[in-house]
């Protein structure tokens, strides 16, 4: 499944010691209005690069709201960071947008993935699990959305 937290933090690490993790800080602060019409302020943006430019483009991007239980926006973003740490290294990232409604408090993530496979084993993975878990019960929903030569609009 390749989506082992351990695995997941080692790789993060090797992945920042090579150069291959790009944070985009003049993402931040962007506000993205989505197709239902809710606005998120984006509040960190990174890309990973592919190993190998044979790789081809992402296929599939994953789309995540959730509501954190018991903790306000400011220390949400702060907290994203541990998480952070294991996702990068997860097999197939590319890209992740991590976004807040700062007026509920609700948040997005929109996660570009290799492949259809990579988008869903992390659907199922212990990080989703996690997520879950410090959740405002109810609240966690996502979808797996493939892209195609027309990619994803964030993603352009």
């Amino acid at each position: 499944m390749n989506t082992n937290p351990l695995m997941g933090f080692l790789f993060s690490i090797l992945f920042l010691v090579m150069g291959r993790v790009k944070f985009f800080k003049e993402s931040i602060g962007r506000e993205m209005v989505m197709e239902d019409g809710r606005k998120f302020k984006v509040f960190r943006h990174v890309k990973i690069k592919p190993a190998s430019k044979r790789m081809g483009e992402p296929e599939a991007v994953f789309k995540i709201r959730f509501q954190p239980a018991n903790m306000g926006v400011e220390e949400n973003k702060r907290f994203s960071v541990i998480p952070m740490m294991i996702i990068l290294g997860f097999k197939g990232l590319r890209s992740k947008f991590w976004m807040v409604d700062e007026k509920t408090g609700l948040c997005q993530g929109l996660y570009e993935w290799q492949t259809l496979e990579d988008a869903k084993n992390y659907s199922r993975s212990i990080a989703l699990t996690f997520m879950t878990k410090r959740s405002v019960p109810g609240t966690v929903s996502f979808e797996i959305i493939p892209q195609g030569k027309e990619k994803y609009w964030p993603f352009r």
